[in-house]
């Protein structure tokens, strides 16, 4: 069943990057409400709360857009007198947005797509001899949210996201960054002919 699902995860995500050309790439911060590793709530399972993501965006057709994003969560660490507990995610998103409106300044649109999130524990005790013992899970899960973009320049767009995570970690998250028009740098390019 796990290979079922992850084979359809990746069709998802090959399918629609065939057709679509990138039309913006961009990334920023995320806060996030965060997750107990192994559904274990102790202080040394908690994940972090702050991550950066990395973002394209694919015009489909109007008024969808498919967009995939890349996440790396900050590593969160809890010392004890004998051992550090450390828990480290990384996600990979793939959301296709609605668009309700197209205004040439503003977009407001909702989101929903599969989030696959690889997550690992790493735990070090002290004593005569240094041990350490590693614990690695994977979780996919259902992204639902909403988000809007703000054209700052022709080159340069904000967006703002929130979106909350169906999954074996569900967590909330909150997002914003900068996107750079891809499309608008290629046909302002210097070409260096005169």
């Amino acid at each position: 069943m796990k290979k079922a699902l992850l084979l359809i995860f990746i069709v998802m995500i090959a399918f629609p990057a065939v057709n679509a050309q990138p039309e913006r790439l961009g990334g920023g911060p995320i806060f996030n409400s965060g997750y107990h590793f192994h559904d274990i709530n102790s202080p040394g399972n908690k994940s972090g709360n702050l991550a950066i993501s990395l973002k394209h965006t694919h015009k489909i057709s109007v008024p969808i857009e498919f967009s995939p994003t890349f996440s790396f969560c900050f590593p969160h660490v809890y010392k004890d007198l004998d051992m550090k507990e450390t828990v480290t995610s990384l996600m990979f998103e793939i959301d296709i947005h609605y668009i309700f409106n197209s205004l040439d300044k503003f977009e407001f649109y909702g989101l929903a797509g599969p989030n696959l999130l690889s997550a690992w524990k790493t735990t070090r005790y002290a004593g005569n001899s240094t041990a350490t013992s590693r614990e690695r899970d994977r979780a996919l899960g259902l992204n639902l949210g909403a988000g809007s973009y703000l054209k700052l320049t022709d080159q340069f767009d904000l967006y703002m996201e929130a979106k909350y995570i169906l999954s074996k970690y569900p967590q909330f998250m909150l997002s914003a960054g900068i996107l750079i028009n891809i499309d608008w740098l290629k046909k302002h390019e210097d070409t260096g002919i005169n």
